[in-house]
């Protein structure tokens, strides 16, 4: 008899289309040219983030991972404030930036039989003014939970993580408007949502 002691906790770390053509970039076997210029138009729209703008079903998302168990998410609170939307410099490297200001608490119970380790993933949506993909990873955390128990995450969040670069000004923005916070067990699996408004 084969008896499962402790549940796999492997996620995707790329998404898996059903097709060539569900890809915002292919792949370029033969050149004519002897110095190939790449436009990297597909800009921002990488990997999920470009199948979430187009709306295309992946066959397996990013974050995505098979369990022997089950894993319930609930208790979503976010806490602080960014206070304060423009970088004092242009600089990526500012401390201002980098300050952790919000912090996303929420509860995972294993309501399953098997022990094991649980990779929730934290995204954000910026406003639509941002002109940024509809969901970006900004956070994750790897937690054991035992069969019946729950345990409390805290992931905590960054100006940086809300930020855009913006191109006139040149410096780092956080967007004014209301920033989706996404709990999930992968892109596609949100379990929980929230909102922290700018």
């Amino acid at each position: 008899m084969f008896l499962i002691d402790i549940h796999s906790s492997g996620r995707l770390p790329y998404t898996i289309g059903k097709s060539i053509n569900d890809y915002s970039a292919q792949v370029l076997y033969k050149s004519t040219t002897s110095i190939l210029q790449i436009p990297y138009s597909e800009g921002l729209l990488v990997d999920y983030r470009h199948f979430d703008a187009k709306n295309i079903a992946p066959r397996f998302e990013f974050g995505f991972g098979l369990s022997y168990t089950t894993f319930a998410y609930s208790g979503l609170t976010i806490s602080g404030s960014t206070v304060g939307g423009t970088a004092p410099t242009g600089s990526a490297l500012d401390p201002w930036l980098h300050t952790k200001v919000l912090t996303v608490t929420f509860t995972i119970k294993n309501s399953g039989a098997v022990g094991g380790h649980e990779i929730p993933q934290l995204y954000t949506t910026p406003p639509a003014s941002a002109n940024s993909p509809p969901k970006n990873l900004k956070g994750f955390d790897s937690v054991y939970i035992d069969p019946g128990q729950s345990k409390t995450v805290t992931i905590q969040l960054s100006r940086y993580d809300l930020s855009i670069w913006d191109v006139v000004a040149q410096r780092w923005r956080v967007p004014t408007g209301s920033h989706g916070i996404s709990i999930g067990a992968s892109s596609r699996d949100i379990r929980l949502t929230g909102t922290v408004t700018v």
